[in-house]
């Protein structure tokens, strides 16, 4: 398995998603749960289970994105190089996911009043 290649090609499936979001909400959740399949298989390969939760390399609240931070957490795990794509690096997309978090959370504030 090569780890490196699996790794860069979630991280496309992250910018993707930010690329579909605005457009097509099914395009943007078929990237979300390719990443999410290749999540689960690098966290199985590191410590026999999914959701992140390995002891030695624990998940940290990054971002907004729980989904982002087991990425962020599997590329820590060997200190793996993400090159950018479309514009954004692993820091910018990680902003992005918070940006978009907060948004929402204007909008919901201005609806409810």
């Amino acid at each position: 398995m090569d780890r490196e290649k699996i790794l860069q090609e979630i991280f496309e499936c992250f910018q993707q998603i930010t690329q579909w979001i605005p457009n097509s909400f099914d395009v943007s959740n078929s990237y979300y749960s390719k990443a999410e399949v290749l999540i689960e298989l690098l966290e199985t390969e590191d410590c026999g289970h999914i959701g992140g939760y390995d002891h030695k390399n624990p998940v940290k609240e990054e971002t907004s994105c729980h989904l982002y931070d087991r990425f962020l957490c599997l590329v820590r795990k060997h200190n793996s190089v993400i090159k950018p794509c479309c514009g954004f690096t692993i820091k910018t997309l990680g902003k992005y996911f918070d940006l978009i978090h907060d948004a929402r959370d204007k909008v919901l504030s201005k609806v409810s009043k």
